[in-house]
């Protein structure tokens, strides 16, 4: 009988990350083993939402990085998702439109992950810039065109968090390395992110490369809830681990969001004030767990 409840235990402790469970898989299984009543075949629905849940905070806890306040890894996260979400829906493929601005884009993004601040502060203000240039100096021939430019503030919010996010990491001490002259002005100031990110250009490229309409009522839902379910997961995060980088990252991404409510508010359909709604009670709702947490500690 232990014998099976014991392979059903190990089967539970994959949520937690593999070194986590080397070092403490035995420890959980005796603990929730003699929990367990005489003739129970199974774990029951208290030790495995448990065991759950602690493999859910270890994993959380797993993610954030060291060396660096949480908030200037927050912010860091924040523009690397508004980044990656951008460019992800610029129009690439099939035809590639604008081949200058798509590399600039993508040597950004990299940047980002790499945690290369100081390379990265620059682009993000040439993009910002460059979007913005009919805003900023009206309908003039540009000095650069590198890509599209628009009149409007909300397509331009996304560049313009890249940007100040950017700069104000790029002014980080990039640790001992740097003070002493042996790191490059390059260097890192953040830590590495997982190149993971970059698959989320690729596959909005892929979709364009298919052309799916993506506009579509099907891609606005799925969108829509897989926002309402990543934001969900930064709640439950920012509360498990009792750190606020999650809820300044979801702020950051939220913000252009907010942007383009205001400008286009008289337009906005129940659904959409709805939407923008549920998107911001739960942002805020992190803030807020962020701010309770912090103050307990």
């Amino acid at each position: 009988m232990n014998h099976v409840l014991e392979l059903r235990y190990r089967r539970l402790l994959r949520a937690y990350p593999k070194g986590y469970r080397a070092e403490h898989g035995e420890e959980l299984i005796g603990t929730l083993m003699e929990a367990a009543r005489p003739g129970d075949r199974r774990p029951s629905l208290r030790e495995t939402l448990h065991l759950l849940a602690g493999g859910f905070t270890v994993r959380v806890r797993a993610t954030r990085a060291s060396g660096v306040p949480p908030w200037t890894d927050g912010l860091h996260l924040g523009a690397l998702i508004v980044a990656v979400v951008t460019f992800a829906q610029l129009p690439v493929l099939p035809y590639v439109i604008f081949p200058v601005w798509t590399a600039l884009g993508v040597v950004l993004m990299v940047a980002l992950v790499r945690g290369w601040m100081r390379v990265a502060a620059p682009l993000a203000a040439v993009a910002a810039v460059a979007t913005s240039w009919p805003i900023i100096l009206g309908f003039h021939t540009p000095v650069l065109d590198l890509g599209p430019m628009y009149g409007d503030f909300a397509p331009v919010a996304p560049y313009w968090v890249v940007a100040a996010a950017s700069a104000v990491l790029a002014v980080r001490r990039a640790g001992a390395g740097r003070a002493s002259g042996k790191a490059r002005w390059w260097g890192a100031t953040m830590p590495v992110r997982s190149p993971r990110w970059l698959l989320v250009p690729l596959a909005g490229w892929a979709l364009q490369l298919m052309q799916v309409p993506m506009h579509e009522p099907i891609w606005v839902v799925s969108r829509a809830g897989v926002e309402v379910a990543a934001l969900l997961l930064v709640l439950a995060a920012t509360l498990a681990a009792r750190d606020g980088r999650w809820a300044l990252a979801a702020a950051a991404y939220l913000l252009p969001g907010l942007v383009y409510l205001a400008e286009n508010l008289l337009a906005t359909s129940v659904r959409g004030f709805l939407y923008w709604s549920v998107l911001t009670v739960l942002v805020v709702a992190s803030l807020v767990a962020a701010r309770r947490v912090h103050a307990k500690a």
